[in-house]
């Protein structure tokens, strides 16, 4: 509606706490249409916000570190729990997910505001992170080293998305890597695209 704008968190590795709740709540109450709603990439969403009160917006979501830049961007890396909490998982996907984001502010600060790349974790083949749905999907596994011991890993995936009106297409498996090689992957894969100018579904279906 004219007048109105939406105000979009990334919220860092889906860390949401009672005490920015009860805040952020107050402030969506008090200046916004007293709703909030949360996407699908873990995020939030504030609808109904009057265009004169961005700036106002932006100072108090700074308040509450919720004015980090790459919402809905490359650097918005989706991830299940993994470890952490999740008994089902093989990896850590919170690790490798802030571990990632590091590499994309620090060495490709322009995938900060792209939108052409998405990427998503999950710590096991359930894919509560939707990998399979991710331009570049990382998928958490355990291997067998040649002494016979177990070691975590990650399996790649590339070309996976949601085209929307029911389209969409799962992401092909590349290949399987050491986790300590996740950076790594993601530098060759940014690199590649990065020196080719087109759209990464086209890039990843060649």
């Amino acid at each position: 509606q004219e007048g109105f704008v939406a105000i979009g968190i990334k919220v860092l590795l889906w860390e949401f706490y009672t005490n920015k709740a009860r805040a952020l709540s107050h402030l969506v109450e008090n200046y916004a249409a007293g709703e909030v709603r949360l996407s699908l990439r873990q995020n939030i969403l504030i609808p109904f916000v009057k265009e004169e009160l961005v700036p106002f917006f932006y100072q108090e979501l700074q308040k509450l570190g919720f004015a980090e830049p790459g919402y809905n961007r490359a650097l918005d890396i989706t991830s299940c729990p993994g470890t952490d909490t999740c008994n089902l998982a093989i990896a850590s996907s919170t690790g490798i997910a802030a571990e990632l984001e590091r590499v994309i502010k620090e060495e490709y600060p322009e995938y900060t505001s792209n939108t052409d790349v998405v990427i998503k974790i999950s710590g096991c083949m359930n894919s509560c992170g939707q990998h399979t749905m991710a331009h570049i999907g990382f998928q958490g596994m355990a291997v067998r080293t040649r002494d016979k011991q177990v070691a975590p890993a990650l399996q790649v995936l590339l070309g996976g998305e949601n085209f929307g009106n029911g389209k969409a297409r799962f992401a092909d498996k590349v290949i399987k890597i050491p986790s300590r090689r996740g950076p790594k992957a993601l530098r060759l894969i940014l690199d590649d695209f990065s020196a080719k100018p087109t759209r990464f579904d086209e890039f990843s279906n060649k």
